[in-house]
């Protein structure tokens, strides 16, 4: 069985960076949080949330005397980060992080102080 609990689109992610920040919450929270910034649809919302939930992104549970259900992440923040790190790396360097390195330096958008850090870090 094929693991999608990790391919997240960028409006699921929305909704995980929310999870992430503040869970359990029920939907009509995550509307509000999401709403903060722009008015949000309630159901493309839920639509969205529970196709989280069915990848195995994120779990519903339902809290005894509470009608609404809760959400929380299965996955944190650092799993997706890692799994994402990973993808990119390999889909535009082959996995090699000599050769993203590189590419930071030859287009300059690595400081000296930066590649001085990363050098200490090795040497630690």
């Amino acid at each position: 069985m094929i693991n999608r609990k990790y391919e997240i689109t960028d409006a699921e992610l929305e909704i995980m960076n929310i999870l992430w920040e503040k869970s359990p919450l029920t939907l009509n929270e995550i509307v509000n949080q999401l709403s903060q910034k722009e008015e949000r649809n309630k159901s493309t919302i839920k639509t969205l949330l529970y196709r989280l939930v069915e990848k195995g992104s994120v779990k519903s549970k339902t809290e005894k005397n509470k009608k609404e259900n809760r959400f929380e992440p299965e996955i944190s923040q650092k799993q997706y980060r890692k799994k994402e790190n990973e993808n990119f790396l390999q889909k535009l360097y082959h996995g090699s992080t000599n050769k993203l390195l590189l590419n930071f330096v030859e287009e300059k958008k690595i400081t000296k102080k930066d590649l001085q850090d990363l050098l200490n870090l090795i040497d630690e």
